[in-house]
């Protein structure tokens, strides 16, 4: 059994945010450490770690774990306003979800005996809980960017057409 994952995480929230950072800074395939403050930048870490902690605490089910992405939907508005570009925020969240599994890891092999069970299932639902985050990104992108498209009346019943001969 995994232990509390928030509970966990709490203890470890400075280092694992500095090495998260880190992997961002060291990236070159974005421009995040230069388009957003260190401030900016982890904002939204312990709120997707909160979300995501009481997921795996309580074993959510892949449609719970959808619905917890779906309330972060804010942080790729944020990201939007900000100016980040789709990909960079997509390279983000690949980054987050491998220093978090990395994360997992050392857990699984610190004091707590966590059988491998355990472990794949919580590796399972963060695979499923970032797919999720990055779907939503995907979707306020495509919403913000899409272009206005004007509507049209509609008229019942529609006028009749004339036959060219």
């Amino acid at each position: 059994q995994m232990p509390g994952f928030w509970r966990a995480w709490l203890y470890q929230l400075d280092p694992f945010t500095r090495a998260w950072a880190d992997e961002i800074y060291a990236d070159r395939r974005t421009d995040l450490a230069t388009l957003l403050t260190f401030r900016e930048l982890v904002e939204h870490v312990p709120d997707v770690l909160e979300e995501l902690g009481g997921l795996l605490d309580g074993r959510a089910d892949a449609e719970e774990i959808c619905e917890g992405a779906r309330r972060l939907r804010g942080y790729a508005r944020v990201r939007f306003q900000q100016g980040v570009l789709i990909d960079e925020v997509a390279r983000e969240l690949m980054l987050l979800r491998s220093t978090l599994c990395e994360f997992l890891w050392q857990e699984a092999r610190g004091p707590v005996d966590v059988d491998a069970r355990s472990l794949r299932d919580a590796l399972r639902r963060v695979e499923i809980f970032f797919d999720e985050l990055v779907t939503e990104v995907i979707l306020v992108y495509a919403s913000s960017l899409r272009p206005v498209v004007p509507t049209r009346g509609s008229v019942w019943p529609p006028p009749g057409r004339r036959r060219q001969p």
